[in-house]
């Protein structure tokens, strides 16, 4: 009987592990595609190069967000996301969506006034924009992104460490440290990721932090804009 415990408890961790790298692959199975353009797309140039890409990074993505979608939901990782709609939920994430962009805006500015982005990151933003037109990174971004990315740092890792408190310390620290690595730009990601942590942690329900989530990233450079000019704020 201990036995059978001990491989259940073991196995249980495997299953979990095993989910979180499937996720990440399913994920990043777009732009992995997309990784050697010049594979496919050596003959083409300008718009027909862009618009080649874009079509073939959107069936990919289609296919991703259907498979990830998939295996969340047989897993039981949108139980009671309608219960979202209640008054009080949303009010509740009205709320931390307006302190999430407010946490965000300060440390943001706080970051630009002292840091200089690393000239990687802004290669890899032109060469973005350069391969797939700009809606479809929208769509990455705002959609896929959240979906993925809270499936994987929230309820997987809530469900491999049975400890609340671990796995909330452990879901932030690891979602902001996959945005930013070693960079001081972490300062901006980590209070964003214990916020999502929070909602999530909140009641367990996945659909909360995904929402929430896609409004961060699909306002965000509305919002940033916006604050600047109510603020005067664009250096901190």
């Amino acid at each position: 009987m201990m036995d059978d415990s001990f491989k259940n408890y073991w196995m249980n961790k495997l299953k979990y592990f095993s989910l979180f790298i499937l996720l990440f692959a399913i994920y990043w199975f777009p732009d992995v595609i997309l990784g050697y353009p010049e594979i496919y797309l050596k003959s083409l140039v300008g718009y027909d190069r862009q618009a080649t890409a874009t079509w073939i990074f959107l069936g990919n993505m289609a296919i991703s967000l259907f498979l990830g979608i998939l295996i969340c939901y047989k897993l039981g990782y949108y139980k009671n996301t309608l219960s979202i709609f209640k008054i009080k939920n949303i009010l509740f994430l009205l709320f931390t969506t307006i302190v999430l962009f407010i946490i965000y805006f300060f440390t943001f500015t706080y970051y630009n006034s002292h840091f200089i982005t690393p000239g990687i990151a802004k290669e890899q933003a032109a060469y973005s924009r350069q391969i797939v037109f700009p809606f479809v990174q929208f769509i990455s971004f705002a959609i896929c992104a959240p979906i993925f990315e809270e499936a994987a740092f929230r309820t997987t890792i809530y469900r491999f460490f049975k400890n609340d408190k671990i796995a909330f310390i452990v879901s932030s620290i690891s979602f902001a440290w996959m945005h930013t690595g070693a960079n001081p730009i972490l300062i901006v990601y980590l209070p964003m990721s214990v916020v999502l942590t929070l909602i999530y942690h909140r009641r367990r329900v996945l659909g909360e932090s995904i929402l929430v989530h896609c409004l961060m990233n699909a306002l965000l450079p509305t919002i940033i804009v916006l604050l600047q000019t109510i603020t005067g704020l664009y250096y901190l």
